[in-house]
């Protein structure tokens, strides 16, 4: 999805014109793409860090005990699992890095915080849907402007629309539960 259509439907939303396909912007229009803008990457930054994490897998060199974490091409937000020669390996966090029980190479999965989305990007997360992102936007947007019944119901949407995507699919056990009769 394209940053300008998300940003687009957010103005749809606010009840003004989508002016983004425009050449020549007001100031005032530019100042207020550029705060949606800055809005749409707080709530991305959000959805992918707490409910939808973003997944890469890199080869690293483990030396001495110490996994080179400086190397990885994204920024990470957690480790999730080190494999090498085929099997798991441990590996605990450092302040300084990762520590693992193995020296050689192997491959860290981990989740990873995206970069700053611009106003011609696309964000390439199929989970996410433009209405979703934009609810996020608009709630974030509108906290910042302390119009606050509007964010919480912009902020209400976007969870649950968050929420649904992260429990999609997933196998629900229920207890087992005692017949009256």
């Amino acid at each position: 999805m394209l940053v300008k259509d998300v940003l687009g439907e957010c103005l749809v939303k606010m009840g003004r014109e989508n002016f983004l396909s425009e050449s020549d912007l007001s100031d005032a229009e530019q100042t207020l793409a550029d705060r949606l803008l800055a809005a749409l990457n707080i709530a991305y930054r959000e959805a992918v860090t707490e409910y939808i994490p973003l997944y890469a897998e890199e080869e690293v060199a483990a030396s001495d005990g110490e996994i080179d974490v400086s190397s990885l091409s994204r920024r990470i937000l957690y480790p999730v699992s080190f494999t090498a020669d085929g099997k798991r390996r441990r590996f605990w966090p450092r302040p300084d890095g990762l520590a693992a029980d193995y020296s050689g190479k192997g491959v860290l999965r981990y989740a990873y915080l995206p970069d700053e989305a611009a106003m011609t990007d696309e964000i390439e997360d199929m989970r996410l849907t433009p209405s979703a992102l934009s609810d996020g936007t608009l709630a974030e947007y509108y906290f910042q402007d302390k119009v606050f019944d509007l964010a919480e119901a912009y902020d209400t949407s976007f969870r649950e629309a968050l929420s649904a995507v992260r429990y999609k699919g997933r196998p629900m056990r229920l207890g087992a539960g005692r017949w009256r009769e």
